[in-house]
């Protein structure tokens, strides 16, 4: 997790279009990933973010801190919140992992 101090501010790093899920350590937002269509129905987001590090790491972090910030777990991957549903997609790449995180409205 990356912290940035300014006097008494701390902000921390967040994936691009979600305001409340941390990235993990020093992974990186992936540049122009971020789809954001706000509808009606609900919010549709699409952002990704990489590192250099295990997929099996990062995988176990988002599985803890995900609960802690009301997203419900209701299958591989897959969490729920509110009236909306969060999709991660894990990809390794040699050294680095690709984390796709996808967030549209329960149907």
């Amino acid at each position: 997790m990356m912290w940035l101090f300014f006097g008494s501010l701390v902000a921390e790093v967040f994936v691009n279009g979600f305001g409340d899920i941390p990235i993990y350590k020093d992974m990186k937002n992936v540049d122009d990933s971020l789809v954001l269509f706000d509808k009606i129905t609900g919010r549709y987001i699409s952002s990704e973010i990489i590192g250099d590090y295990k997929k099996s790491d990062v995988e176990d972090f988002y599985f803890k801190v995900l609960p802690n910030l009301g997203w419900e777990k209701i299958g591989d991957d897959l969490f729920f919140r509110g009236k909306e549903i969060l999709e991660i997609d894990y990809k390794q790449e040699n050294s680095k992992t690709r984390v796709l995180f996808s967030v549209f409205p329960k149907k």
